[in-house]
């Protein structure tokens, strides 16, 4: 409606105290006579032109996921608004045409990618764990005990105001790492409400997302014969020597998850798991926007791919690591779990209830498996 349109422009300029020459930002947040998300990109010319450029979401959509290439979209709608701009300026029409061609290809490859980005594989939403800093307060807190909904929307409101928090353990449910049931509380006599009742999570399966070996791509050289074949095992073999996936800082488990977001660096990923390539001859399976050095490069600098040279000088991609989930059940929370119910500090205390059906829920899930 006009009135969103308006409230959306509002956002951009509210905060500019000159509306005079050039400038750009960005705003995310939500219709205001419906549920919708939004996140807007706002440009100005030096000469007073202005372009506002709208990205609609559904109310289950997570915009954080998006944010990134909504941002690229408008690295490269800068330099379109700037040329059409000066194109306008000599009245050159054809130019004018080729450059609105430009803004609604633009437009059509980012809604392309972020189609993409909403059909997420099970990796990937292992990945929007590890991505989120909203999501690893969850999971850090329930690595200690239950905790009530309530409480976990406190805690992650430390890192984002009014957080859905139904919407941030979606992935965990979905990955069958935690459990929700009601617990019934006790009634405090002095004061007749309720303790300890309500919504409560259970970690059932603890997650790391680590480096693992592709044994298949090295199977596959030996029978290939390959040249490289020694030299590759032995470069892995070093690798995985001085590798402990319990060590490995959260820093680089965070930007491992990014990597698998990426839609671009995602299918370079899944292309080079599963073969080997010289560097001259990768196969074009990427979008016509994508920088494929640029994804070779921070493959190589994240140490997921490595480059080896044949006799004839000749440059091969291999994997260097795979990336999996590391599913394990929590045996750590049986002791808290007791130690928290025997506690005789109120803060640290949970119910009989509330240890009972932790302990409940983990043993029925002691003997399931996650497949991926």
């Amino acid at each position: 409606t006009n009135t969103d349109l308006f409230s959306i422009y509002y956002h951009h300029t509210t905060s500019v105290h000159e509306i005079t020459g050039e400038f750009t930002n960005f705003y995310t947040g939500r219709l205001k006579k419906t549920p919708y998300k939004v996140i807007s990109y706002f440009k100005q010319q030096v000469n007073g032109s202005q372009y506002l450029t709208i990205s609609i979401f559904s109310p289950n959509d997570e915009l954080t996921l998006f944010e990134g290439l909504i941002k690229t979209m408008a690295e490269r709608l800068e330099y379109l608004f700037e040329t059409l701009e000066k194109a306008k300026d000599v009245q050159q029409l054809s130019i004018i045409s080729k450059i609105n061609k430009q803004l609604e290809n633009e437009l059509h490859f980012t809604i392309f990618q972020i189609e993409r980005l909403s059909q997420l594989d099970k990796l990937q939403k292992v990945a929007l764990i590890f991505n989120s800093e909203e999501r690893l307060e969850i999971l850090d807190a329930l690595r200690e005990l239950p905790r009530s909904k309530s409480e976990v929307r406190d805690l992650v409101e430390n890192i984002k105001e009014n957080p859905n928090i139904d919407f941030l353990i979606k992935p965990f449910l979905e990955l069958n790492l935690i459990r929700r049931d009601w617990i019934k509380g006790k009634r405090d006599k002095k004061t007749g409400l309720f303790e300890q009742q309500g919504e409560y999570l259970f970690l059932i399966k603890d997650i790391m997302l680590v480096r693992v070996l592709n044994n298949d791509l090295l199977n596959k050289l030996n029978e290939n014969k390959h040249e490289l074949y020694l030299l590759y095992s032995k470069k892995v073999a070093e690798y995985f020597s001085k590798y402990n996936p319990t060590t490995q800082p959260i820093e680089e488990t965070k930007k491992l998850a990014s990597i698998l977001l990426n839609p671009d660096i995602y299918d370079y990923f899944i292309l080079i798991r599963n073969n080997y390539y010289p560097l001259d001859k990768i196969p074009n399976i990427f979008s016509e926007f994508a920088d494929v050095e640029m994804i070779i490069e921070e493959l190589k600098h994240l140490k997921i791919i490595i480059e080896i040279k044949d006799k004839k000088n000749r440059s091969w991609i291999f994997l260097l690591c795979d990336l999996k989930p590391l599913i394990f059940f929590p045996e750590y929370l049986l002791t808290k779990i007791r130690d928290a119910y025997n506690s005789e500090e109120n803060k640290d205390k949970i119910s009989y209830e509330i240890a009972k059906k932790a302990f409940e829920l983990l043993e029925v899930a002691y003997p399931e498996k996650t497949e991926f």
